[in-house]
């Protein structure tokens, strides 16, 4: 009796977009290519580095599934297994997942505005990713205040906004620069304001 073979395939594995910034989603596609006639049926299993684990059913040979947002900066690497059927045979594909930091955009606002003198003013930086990143950026934001009773201070970011207080500005017109630091997935910004202190 004789053992009946199955024809051997190529899996060949894209990703897209590539490359993807941070807190994007990513879709990954298996084709398998028979090396004979047909279309090969069954199951794709992707392995993707420091991510997860997705499995996706053929169709017409080829099988999409999507990696969730989440991935860190960096390459990730994906191995595609395609699980055989009767007549076709497994094979294996490997791509990559490239993942580069967000770009961000950083508004300041400042209250109460107009203020009067030793009166405390509270300054509100902003920061958020511009699309497609998502996600809630990380780090520090460095406030630059001009005039008599500015300075610069460095504050944290906490939920994507830094906050700070200051109540020994002196009469006048103060520019107001708050810089986003940046982080491993989410690139520096800044934004400017200026505060109105009467006498």
């Amino acid at each position: 009796m004789t053992t009946p073979t199955t024809t051997p395939t190529i899996t060949l594995v894209t990703v897209t977009p590539t490359p993807a910034t941070a807190g994007q989603s990513v879709t990954l596609t298996a084709t398998v290519i028979p090396l004979g006639t047909g279309t090969p049926t069954g199951t794709v299993t992707f392995v993707v580095t420091g991510g997860p684990t997705l499995t996706g059913t053929l169709s017409g040979g080829t099988t999409s599934v999507t990696v969730p947002a989440g991935l860190s900066v960096g390459a990730h690497a994906v191995l595609a297994n395609y699980s055989g059927d009767t007549t076709f045979a497994p094979s294996s594909g490997v791509g990559a997942i490239i993942v580069i930091p967000s770009a961000t955009t950083t508004s300041v606002t400042s209250s109460p505005d107009p203020s009067t003198v030793g009166q405390s003013v509270t300054f509100t930086a902003n920061v958020t990713p511009i699309a497609p990143g998502s996600g809630v950026p990380t780090g520090t934001v460095t406030f630059f205040v001009g005039g008599s009773g500015g300075g610069t201070f460095v504050q944290p970011l906490s939920g994507g906004t830094a906050t700070l207080s200051l109540s020994n500005l002196d009469a006048g017109t103060h520019l107001v620069v708050a810089l986003y630091n940046g982080d491993t997935s989410f690139l520096p910004s800044s934004g400017t304001d200026t505060q109105t202190v009467n006498p």
